[in-house]
């Protein structure tokens, strides 16, 4: 059977290798059906398939048969996710810079509104060239390097627990560094994890991603890191990794009969781990009676409840929230969908978790349509290592899930966690530019 193949108005038969330079020999032959207007919409391109399946039964090709190979190539998702990227990260350093006013401005170092936006536009810099950077690199060294991070990461989630050289803040250690250059080896964990899993995963080895058994060694280096992670403690970082595990079995195509059972003993040993602590119990299901504990561990939750009450369906405007001065703890990471909701109001708030969500649907799009089985793995992590943390984020500012302390991607304040994430999203950006749309006309 010949294929045919629709690019922007133009049929080429891929046997005879006629393309959009063919020459005038090939326009000839008995597979060229031509047109070089570009086609929009699905019912401009469905007629021209029509015309071109019906001129290719001349021939004497089945038309069903041919019908079925005809595809539309439509440009890529490169322009689209480059936007929707900038236009979250534009929306989250203006909640930055208005979440951090306050804090900054009693700063008893620099008393300037503007001290921690600064530190956040350095981070952004930093983070659209290694942006840029790793969007370059061809995909073929991309599978071997992302087999060496996730022993670092490792290593680094060892080190950060050292006294003396993990920074220790509010009875956690997840910091590493000196001065402005700090960073957390947790946020590099869940970037190491992904590319770790994918490469490993993408390897033509029988059994790997569809036995327990073939996938253990995966199974094995993600489960070490998510147990340093959370001895830090650090429990909602552990979470995301878990479910990233999880989710990438699924879609690789883990047998029921294994990913179940497996599935159901990372719940139950989650389930056990936060029992086990009596802060981290009582922390974790405070969110089922907040205002009995509102002057407690529900404290921030339900200052986050009345941020988010306050801003109603408009908002109070954007800089206008009263919350971030001083009555809600952590305004700028953990919490900053509760003032993004007081300033901007339930509109907004739906705007930027529709944007997020969205991003995150665009990206697994964008897996299903990657060649490489690399490329897919990795984007597929990505998507549900975005949504699953906005998820979270959001659910814990509005009461719904847990308090677990993970940041809003691309919103919230943090140098790591905007490092990280960008890199990710530069591979898929690299992916993205290949990507072609194919319609079945």
């Amino acid at each position: 059977m010949r294929k045919f193949t629709l690019i922007n108005g133009h049929l080429s038969d891929e046997k005879a290798n006629i393309g959009q330079n063919g020459s005038a020999d090939d326009r000839s032959s008995e597979g060229y059906v031509g047109s070089r207007s570009r086609l929009f919409g699905r019912s401009q391109r469905r007629d021209f398939g029509d015309r071109v399946t019906d001129r290719l039964a001349d021939y004497g090709y089945d038309k069903e048969l041919v019908e079925a190979e005809v595809t539309y190539v439509d440009g890529n998702y490169g322009l689209p996710l480059l936007v929707l990227v900038g236009v979250i990260t534009v929306v989250g350093a203006a909640m930055v810079l208005s979440t951090t006013f306050a804090p900054s401005l009693a700063s008893a170092i620099t008393h300037s509104p503007f001290a921690i936006f600064e530190k956040q536009l350095v981070w952004l810099v930093i983070s659209a060239i290694a942006f840029l950077a790793i969007s370059k690199v061809p995909s073929i060294y991309l599978a071997a390097f992302f087999r060496a991070p996730i022993i670092l990461a490792n290593v680094l989630l060892l080190v950060v627990l050292v006294p003396g050289i993990g920074i220790k803040v509010s009875g956690a250690r997840r910091w590493i560094g000196f001065s402005f250059l700090t960073f957390q080896p947790s946020e590099f964990a869940k970037l190491a994890i992904v590319g770790f899993l994918a490469s490993f995963f993408a390897a033509p080895v029988r059994g790997r991603s569809t036995t327990l058994k073939g996938a253990m060694p995966a199974i094995i280096v993600s489960g070490a890191a998510m147990g340093l992670i959370l001895i830090e403690p650090d429990m909602g970082t552990s979470i995301v990794v878990g479910m990233i595990l999880t989710l990438l079995l699924f879609l690789v195509g883990m047998k029921m009969r294994y990913f179940l059972p497996f599935a159901a003993a990372l719940t139950v040993g989650g389930l056990i781990s936060v029992t086990y602590s009596t802060y981290r119990r009582n922390r974790f299901f405070s969110f089922l009676h907040p205002w009995q504990n509102r002057l407690g561990y529900s404290y921030q939750e339900v200052q986050g409840l009345v941020a988010f009450a306050t801003g109603g369906l408009h908002g109070v405007g954007v800089g206008a929230g009263i919350s971030k001065w001083g009555y809600l703890p952590n305004a700028q990471t953990d919490f900053i969908y509760a003032i993004v909701g007081q300033e901007t109001g339930a509109i907004g708030a739906i705007v930027v978790l529709v944007l997020l969500l969205g991003l995150a649907g665009m990206i697994f799009r964008i897996s299903q349509l990657a060649e490489d089985r690399f490329e897919s793995i990795f984007c597929a992590g990505v998507a549900v290592w975005i949504a699953v943390q906005t998820l979270l984020n959001v659910g814990a500012v509005l009461g719904v899930l847990p308090v677990t302390g993970v940041p809003l991607p691309l919103i919230s304040y943090g140098g790591s966690s905007m490092v990280f994430f960008m890199l990710a999203l530069g591979v898929v950006y690299k992916v993205a530019r290949k990507t072609e749309r194919r319609v079945k006309v």
